[in-house]
């Protein structure tokens, strides 16, 4: 069940479930289970990950890297860095890149708040994966002005956020079909895992013609996660002293602003620190 509003509109008398406020707890629950950090062992690097490196080279420079997880982009940035901080505000993920990746220097810290981090301390920040969109739409304008916060002048933001016109965006889980008679009996056990926690999490989805608040395939639709349009992106950026520099599709490619981006459910954005 989706709820369409304008945001303006949340007031306190707004129903419960209605009201993103929520949001930080049903994904705390997720991010501060013990075994969280099993979803997030892979270690390569993501296509457009390699894109942007490529063309905004971080190496040699001094990085902030948000929501490492379990320090897959660590392995790769930590050791080509000047000065490399990683950080995420999960205790067992942190806990979980102190025992694997001794070497790394990481720290729990929120998004939100950097203060751990002077002004103009770094050239680079990294916050991939989504990690942006565990946000609510308030606490994004702060993390947003915190990166810019801590970033140098000409520094790059490199981000990943969910994509409002993704058009599977607000569906709920659905049954894979498989000749395999193992890979449908796991299909069949993550659909019915995804349908128990959609059951639960569902009916607190926002849509507005801003944003959207909705339990997507992430954790098996057992978080709420924000989705934004790529002209919102742009004004959040720039209300936060920072301009859009480019914009791209998961496999890397280059989306121009009249880009069908529909088929992307989400994109990866790079801007610099005015």
């Amino acid at each position: 069940m989706i709820k369409d509003m304008n945001p303006n509109q949340l007031t306190a008398n707004t129903p419960l479930a209605e009201k993103p406020r929520h949001q930080d707890d049903i994904n705390r629950a997720v991010y501060y289970s013990g075994s969280v950090y099993l979803y997030y062992l892979q270690r390569a690097l993501l296509a457009v990950e390699n894109t942007c490196f490529t063309r905004f080279p971080p190496y040699g420079r001094d990085i902030l890297d948000i929501g490492v997880g379990a320090g897959r982009t660590s392995r790769h940035l930590a050791p080509r860095a000047r000065r490399y901080e990683a950080v995420d505000y999960s205790p067992v993920m942190v806990n979980y890149v102190r025992k694997r990746l001794p070497q790394i220097s990481i720290r729990q810290a929120d998004f939100r708040d950097l203060r751990p981090f002077e002004d103009a301390s770094f050239d680079f920040v990294l916050a991939t994966t989504n990690v942006i969109d565990a946000l609510s739409p308030e606490d994004r304008i702060s993390a947003l002005n915190e990166a810019s916060r801590v970033l140098r002048p000409g520094g790059i933001f490199a981000f990943s956020t969910h994509n409002l016109r993704y058009t599977r965006a607000f569906e709920g889980p659905r049954l894979d079909w498989s000749r395999n008679p193992v890979r449908l009996l796991l299909n069949g056990i993550m659909y019915a895992l995804g349908s128990w926690n959609n059951r639960h999490i569902g009916p607190l989805r926002v849509r507005t013609p801003e944003y959207g608040l909705t339990n997507d395939t992430g954790h098996f639709y057992s978080c709420l996660h924000y989705y934004i349009a790529r002209e919102t992106v742009r004004a959040q950026l720039a209300e936060a002293g920072m301009r859009l520099l480019e914009v791209y599709d998961r496999n890397g490619k280059v989306l121009d602003e009249k880009d069908d981006d529909s088929g992307n459910p989400w994109l990866f954005y790079v801007a610099k620190r005015i």
